[in-house]
């Protein structure tokens, strides 16, 4: 069971450390759990994807969750007009407990999800997935999107047992800044920042991981990364960020991302209107 301690979280230039937030003992429970799962995962039948970065493969990815769509919109299923928008609405979604369900992986592993439903930060939570790096994997660095309406609201989790040196490069410096290289840690970056690993070298359980939890932060925890976070840069303001950026777009996301709230709107101008039939009209030239 996770105890909720007092301590308040360590900022290492662009890693927010929240790790004081969760027990010793859960996070000891869930290293075991990992590698069990690590060393078994052929006898227990996980599916493992490739996470992709740049169009390069970064990680393999064993993923907790799956997507379903249906909630996303009046029709059974969620039509994109074209890439770029199915990417948007994914994002947007990551930490929509409606959204991603629990998978064969889930029931498969069954301490992962029990972790993370102690978390003490989110009011929800959506997608979840354990990154491995093998022996000699350099990953890609990257940043994982640029929307300027939407800021990802997750945690960063690396075990004991996990000798992943992972870092966050400052956007305005240009420095790599690691997360502490020993010990449990967990933690949030803005991921509109770039940041990868360091090579992997030889560890138990052959290779090294992390786990990426996203959700919905409840009001304690959206305030802490909200006055304490490092934010990218933001490329267009918004109407609704208050003047204030990314920092701004996270405060008024307590029920969602605001453009999710937004987006069945009719068009409130004539030129918004053409834009949108302009819009629906490529996709069914498209179709």
């Amino acid at each position: 069971m996770s105890v909720l301690l007092s301590a308040p979280p360590t900022l290492s230039n662009a890693f927010i450390d929240l790790t004081s937030y969760v027990s010793d003992e859960d996070l000891e429970k869930l290293d075991v759990t990992i590698l069990e799962c690590l060393k078994n995962r052929l006898a227990i039948d996980v599916e493992t994807s490739k996470f992709t970065a740049e169009n390069m493969v970064h990680a393999d990815a064993l993923e907790f969750c799956d997507r379903d769509t249906s909630t996303w919109c009046v029709s059974d299923v969620f039509t994109p007009f074209s890439g770029k928008d199915d990417f948007r609405q994914c994002r947007g979604h990551r930490g929509d407990s409606r959204t991603w369900r629990p998978n064969q992986n889930a029931f498969e592993v069954p301490g992962m999800m029990e972790f993370v439903r102690s978390l003490p930060f989110f009011e929800s939570t959506g997608k979840c997935a354990l990154i491995f790096n093998k022996t000699g994997d350099k990953g890609v660095e990257h940043a994982d999107h640029e929307l300027d309406d939407l800021v990802s609201e997750f945690v960063w989790i690396r075990t004991k047992s996990s000798n992943k040196q992972f870092y966050v490069v400052d956007n305005e410096t240009g420095e790599k800044c690691f997360v502490p290289r020993t010990g449990a840690r967990v933690g949030w970056f803005d991921d509109h920042l770039r940041h990868n690993i360091e090579e992997v070298t030889e560890n138990e359980g052959g290779g090294c991981w992390s786990i990426r939890v996203d959700g919905r932060f409840n009001e304690k925890f959206r305030k802490i990364i909200e006055t304490s976070g490092f934010f990218g840069k933001q490329n267009e303001s918004q109407e609704w960020d208050g003047g204030r950026g990314l920092q701004g777009i996270l405060a008024t996301q307590q029920n969602g991302p605001t453009f999710l709230q937004r987006e069945n709107e009719y068009p409130e101008t004539e030129s918004e209107e053409e834009e949108y039939e302009e819009e629906v009209e490529e996709y069914e030239v498209e179709e």
